[in-house]
């Protein structure tokens, strides 16, 4: 198959499946995967497909749109309500016995304190809301990192919380997100951002909560690759396409 040939071949296939990786295309076509690179790297440049980590997505596909505004913790809180829940159900089932977990700050993560499993935990926690509905709880060794309180999303961030979270030792880390785009986790503040991929880098599993909506968006601050994460936790209403937007970097689970 000559160059031109397989390069058409490669721009129907992208076309047609939305986004592929470089592994794929190679075994569908029986060419070594460094051929695919210098393929998508020259339809990229032409503009007729777009290169991602890993692989291609179709120039007509769905293009990651910017968030103009970041809503306050409130407004959060009403949006996507029961797809953060089914996401937070989800993701306590991740959850064992006698370990240390951080829970970041957001309403899908906020969704997951009343499902939270009765066996004793160490929690960690830079959510002024989560520790509230955590306070009376008993059975958990609450642990609240101080720093620089911001309001509009009641976290304490930056160089005093950098410096407490960096010390310790953490089990699981559960993180939500603004956006998921082109292998990326964003968010809107970058002291935010920094905090959660100190609280990310010390776990020894990783996981990032959000639902569906949030695939195709991007924010300010990317904080983090979804490659080094353990798992997406999503709700069921995940499309396909976004699905496959993300599980060519990390698993997907629902």
């Amino acid at each position: 198959m000559i160059k031109a040939e397989r390069q058409s071949f490669i721009k129907e296939m992208v076309e047609r499946e939305g986004t592929l990786s470089v592994h794929e295309i190679a075994a569908h076509l029986e060419v070594s995967e460094m051929t695919v690179r210098r393929d998508l790297e020259e339809l990229s440049m032409r503009g007729e497909l777009v290169r991602v980590h890993g692989g291609a997505r179709s120039a007509e596909a769905y293009q990651p749109s910017m968030l103009r505004r970041e809503y306050s913790h409130a407004e959060k809180r009403n949006r996507n309500v029961d797809e953060k829940a089914a996401a937070a159900a989800r993701a306590v089932q991740l959850i064992e016995p006698n370990t240390t977990i951080f829970l970041g700050t957001g309403t899908t993560v906020e969704q997951m304190i009343p499902l939270l499993p009765s066996y004793h935990l160490r929690i960690v926690v830079n959510s002024l809301a989560i520790f509230n509905m955590l306070e009376a709880r008993n059975g958990y060794e609450l642990c609240l990192i101080g720093g620089t309180f911001r309001p509009r999303t009641g976290a304490f961030v930056g160089p005093l919380a950098e410096d407490a979270i960096s010390k310790l030792g953490l089990d699981a880390a559960f993180v939500g997100a603004n956006g998921i785009s082109d292998g990326g986790v964003f968010t809107s503040n970058a002291d935010e951002g920094r905090f959660q991929q100190i609280a990310f880098d010390r776990a020894d599993a990783r996981y990032l909560v959000a639902d569906a909506s949030k695939i195709g968006k991007r924010d300010f601050f990317e904080f983090y690759q979804l490659m080094n994460l353990d798992a997406l936790v999503c709700d069921a209403a995940i499309s396909e396409r976004a699905r496959k937007m993300v599980d060519e970097f990390t698993e997907v689970l629902v």
